[in-house]
């Protein structure tokens, strides 16, 4: 079984082991998947070396275990940061719910304490009427 490889204008980490470029990188198992060989020719063109090729400025080494940490590392927190989110959201929901039912509560409050108010005022006239002097 034949291992599929590829060449780049950039030198290449996998693991341990790095691949100066025009180097032969496997691509598959125990090398670079076929997304990270596309992103490396879409960032640093596709492999120009050859007899006619000349010298090209000096392209930085990928570490792709560093990369592939680090993106595990964001996944990570934006994992964390979605499940604050939806907590907060939920949190948010119910105190909205909460709002409108206090709302209501408050509204029947006030009516209640006009009622009670007409009341005390009616009671007050009729203490009145009473203790007047006949």
């Amino acid at each position: 079984m034949s291992k599929k490889t590829e060449q780049f204008n950039v030198t290449v980490k996998v693991g341990k082991k790095s691949y100066a470029p025009g180097e032969p990188v496997p691509v598959g198992t125990g090398g670079i998947t076929a997304e990270e060989a596309e992103n490396f020719r879409k960032n640093f063109g596709a492999f120009t070396a050859g007899p006619d090729a000349t010298a090209a400025a000096p392209v930085p080494s990928v570490d792709l275990d560093r990369l592939r940490e680090a993106i595990e590392k964001l996944s990570a927190g934006n994992d964390r940061l979605s499940a604050d989110n939806d907590r907060l959201t939920a949190e948010r929901d119910s105190a909205v719910g909460d709002r409108e039912v206090l709302l209501k509560q408050n509204e029947q409050l006030e009516t209640d304490n006009a009622t009670l108010a007409a009341e005390v005022t009616k009671l007050q006239a009729e203490i009145e009427k009473l203790t007047a002097p006949k």
